[in-house]
């Protein structure tokens, strides 16, 4: 079988090193260079899933390229209420730098045997009537049997598919996450805080959040907003930081790059004939914090076994993929996307109400809005009447998140256009409206 994938992501190259040390002929199209890929920091993720992929031990992976993530303090937009989130030796997730990472992952591909294409941009999928047949370049035209989605938010695949194939092209205002992140160097000397990862919700009232994280040779900025950021507004909020955090030096030592991260419920439908989608071309991350590579790496090896399983590459045989992933992934990052919604349709003084009032806590925002038992709920009603329209509109995105998650869960046994559409407008109806 000829299998392309478009873009070097994290769940394409896990799908594609799997199904070429099977035997098919693999090929990743990529438009950057080998040596440019990867951003220059750190992302956290579950190191297992890492190391089940390229086939180590996590003894293997080297030391100098990972550590442990500290502990972790939510603040609200005025910054008078802090939500702390203590992570114990069971639940303290590790970080690692992610162009090491993206070159193991390269290196493991490239042993099992899949072929490189760099410095080739794509530019649309290459039809045949309603199925994918390849890949267009600008480098020429790609046949292929199958077509891996791994070329990221704006793919240039998936936003040239046929309407017909019912697959969601275009994020909307609040799916996406314009980011600026930074290491400075960290002054010696200066007494740091005693958390070292500091979270700020809608920072200084604007809609996204932003973080300061102090580790041990550095600091680590990022600013984030759901509209692209100006660089006067990011020099202006470096300020306001390095005056509050007098240990932030002025030395870039890594970073200094955008990104553009999904923050939103994934993709209900990922494939057609001849095509399936991954990572962030599916909208796979946790909407609260826009992490994805457990997610990505996870749907690769879902949709590797899947083709193997059923090499005839139909969207009613990629289906198995699709509906698995949202049974055991998709419907807790919908859960997750109720909350995020939620928090940023209301006014910065509502979230400060909300967190200074305990509605929001710590088990909310690092459970992505698992807290909605009955017993929960009364007691976030209690606190929450003061305020009742903010009260209403967190619990309204909880209890949205929540059958969301439950609807994904339940995505139709078996492919058809007709049920997968309807399934499709019941989870859409439940997405909570962001002016």
């Amino acid at each position: 079988m000829q299998i392309l994938i478009a873009g070097a992501g994290h769940g394409g190259l896990a799908a594609g090193a799997i199904l070429a040390k099977a035997g098919h002929s693999v090929t990743v199209v990529e438009q950057a260079a080998r040596e440019q890929l990867g951003h220059d920091w750190e992302d956290r993720f579950t190191f297992s899933v890492l190391t089940d992929a390229l086939g180590i031990t996590e003894s293997e992976l080297p030391p100098e390229i990972w550590r442990d993530r500290g502990d972790c303090t939510f603040i609200s937009p005025n910054g008078q209420t802090h939500v702390d989130i203590h992570f114990d030796s069971n639940s303290r997730q590790r970080v690692m730098w992610r162009k090491p990472l993206l070159a193991m992952l390269l290196e493991h591909a490239d042993a099992c045997g899949v072929r490189f294409r760099f410095e080739t941009q794509v530019t649309a999928p290459l039809l045949d009537g309603q199925r994918v047949a390849g890949l267009r370049t600008q480098a020429g035209d790609f046949i292929a049997d199958l077509v891996i989605d791994a070329a990221g938010v704006f793919s240039p695949v998936r936003t040239n598919l046929p309407e017909a194939l019912g697959i969601e092209k275009y994020p909307r205002r609040g799916d996406l996450f314009y980011a600026r992140r930074v290491y400075f160097d960290r002054l010696p000397d200066v007494t740091a805080a005693d958390i070292p990862f500091e979270v700020y919700l809608r920072h200084v009232g604007e809609e996204g959040l932003s973080w300061f994280c102090t580790n041990p040779d550095s600091v680590d900025v990022l600013i984030g907003r759901i509209d692209p950021l100006t660089d006067e507004q990011f020099e202006t909020l470096l300020a306001r930081f390095r005056a509050a955090h007098p240990w932030m030096g002025t030395r870039i030592v890594h970073g200094g790059q955008s990104g553009v991260i999904p923050v939103r419920r994934p993709l209900t439908r990922m494939v057609a004939d001849g095509y399936a989608a991954v990572g962030d071309s599916a909208f796979m991350t946790t909407p609260m914090n826009g992490m994805g590579i457990d997610l990505s790496l996870r749907a690769g090896k879902l949709l590797a076994e899947t083709v193997l399983a059923h090499p005839d590459c139909t969207a009613q045989n990629l289906w198995q993929y699709n509906r698995e992933f949202h049974r055991l992934y998709g419907g807790d990052t919908a859960r997750n996307a109720g909350l995020k919604s939620a928090l940023l349709s209301l006014p910065a003084q509502d979230v400060d109400f909300l967190f200074a009032a305990r509605v929001v806590e710590s088990s909310d925002l690092a459970g992505g809005g698992r807290n909605v038992n009955i017993p929960a709920l009364l007691g976030k009603l209690r606190r929450g009447m003061k305020k009742p329209s903010a009260f209403f509109t967190v619990v309204n995105g909880l209890m949205r998140g929540g059958r969301a998650a439950k609807l994904y869960k339940k995505a139709p046994e078996v492919f058809s256009p007709d049920a997968v559409a309807q399934w499709d407008r019941s989870i859409t109806e439940l997405d909570f409206p962001i002016d």
